[in-house]
């Protein structure tokens, strides 16, 4: 939330978990009903797509808002089999959900997938863009075949209000070869319960374009999207893996001033070796370690190189005041003389009677 809200509270949080379920219970009585047989909530992107006969052929970009499997079943019902391309790990969630659906509708076209990581899906998309077929992509993915490493290294840094991320320009530049046009479409859910569809500008790239400029404009839909209604985004772990402070280059120094960090380890190594048995380790921060080997102080919104942390080594200091001795017979010497040092020395964690 602090990437969209800088100023977010935990009430805020509350707040939006609040709507949230509100939302969630919506679209499972929607869902249920359409498996059931009442199709009542297909008609409003049938009806959308007639008025924009454009979204048939090019680059559909979109984002995981509301009922947005619907994206491909308005493309399907149209007698289309879209291109999507996806992550493998995405092609593993979302194939059998939508493949179910798309046999109990009838349809006589089914989704091919395009998953980044395979070999040939790149000339196989260009071969699709340039013979007019459509190809979906979920721009709030954004994760290239070498995943979100590759994107926190090496893609495009654009700003949230909050935080800077990174973003790919693949999409941009894949249409720009062709010629191909780039649309966005989103989907969400209304106050009546009935999916609400959106359509943004449609740019046709051509080689030679700043397609820097083009990906900044494409991610400013689609964050305009999740800002006015943030509690039907359901890709918020996007914010955590593609944040620019997570690079490798960009992570921050952990290492105080020499003096300090002297006096501190002596003072630590002291009560380890004379008086672990009541000596407690105290997390004073609230503490993640997260994907990328990412070591994140939520407090102090600061971010660090994991050095081999495990989110679950953590549990014992969330859950109490461990002493110098039960961390040792928990996680072993190493661990304490190491990791809990330099919790404290990161300002997270501190030695308490």
């Amino acid at each position: 939330m602090r990437a969209l809200w800088p100023e977010a509270a935990a009430a805020d949080l509350e707040e939006l978990n609040r709507r949230r379920a509100k939302i969630l219970a919506r679209e499972r009585e929607a869902l249920a009903g359409l498996w059931s047989g009442d199709t009542g909530i297909l008609s409003p992107g049938h009806t959308f797509l007639a008025r924009h006969p454009e979204l048939t052929s090019g680059l559909v970009t979109t984002l995981h808002q509301g009922p947005y499997a619907l994206v491909l079943e308005i493309l399907l019902q149209a007698g289309l089999s879209p291109l999507v391309l996806v992550s493998a790990e995405a092609r593993r969630v979302n194939e059998d959900r939508v493949e179910r659906l798309v046999e109990r509708l009838g349809y006589a076209k089914a989704v091919e997938w395009m998953p980044v990581e395979e070999r040939g899906s790149l000339p196989k998309l260009l071969r699709g863009l340039r013979d007019g077929r459509v190809v979906v992509a979920y721009m709030d993915g954004n994760m290239g075949a070498d995943g979100f490493g590759g994107t926190r290294d090496r893609g495009l840094p654009y700003r949230l209000p909050g935080r800077s991320i990174r973003v790919r320009t693949g999409l941009a530049r894949m249409a720009a070869r062709v010629g191909a046009p780039i649309h966005q479409l989103s989907v969400h859910w209304d106050e009546t319960g009935l999916p609400a569809w959106e359509t943004g500008v449609t740019r046709v790239p051509v080689r030679g374009d700043d397609t820097d400029v083009l990906t900044r404009r494409l991610y400013d839909w689609c964050f305009g999207q999740v800002l006015a209604r943030p509690e039907q985004w359901s890709f918020w772990g996007m914010l955590q893996q593609a944040a620019a402070c997570f690079g490798r280059s960009e992570l921050d120094d952990d290492v105080p001033t020499a003096g300090l960090r002297q006096d501190y380890i002596r003072a630590y190594r002291a009560c380890l070796s004379q008086t672990p048995r009541t000596v407690r380790l105290l997390l004073d921060h609230q503490v993640e370690v997260w994907p990328g080997d990412v070591l994140a102080d939520l407090t102090c919104d600061r971010f660090y190189p994991a050095a081999g942390l495990a989110d679950s080594d953590l549990e014992p200091l969330r859950q109490g005041n461990p002493t110098l001795t039960e961390l040792t017979e928990h996680h072993g010497a190493a661990w304490v003389g190491f990791h809990g040092l330099r919790l404290c020395l990161l300002g997270m964690a501190r030695l308490g009677g």
